[in-house]
């Protein structure tokens, strides 16, 4: 899958689809995160390294939005 661009929190990220099923997020030229899905016993969540989980949330929301 090709990258694409969202807007979270009024941001335009760019999410680069990973052959592993994660996403490299980006701001601009700069990769803020790397984000990935979390399956445990508690459910399913994203999870993502350098930033809140919330904001991870909002970004994983909008990915899914995108490719449904």
């Amino acid at each position: 899958m090709e990258p694409y661009e969202i807007t979270v929190y009024g941001k335009t990220l760019t999410v680069v689809p990973l052959e592993d099923g994660s996403y490299s997020i980006l701001e601009g030229a700069r990769r803020i995160t790397n984000l990935w899905l979390d399956v445990t016993a508690a459910g399913i969540s994203w999870a993502a390294e350098k930033i809140s989980l919330q904001f991870a949330e909002q970004i994983g929301l909008s990915i899914h939005a995108h490719e449904r």
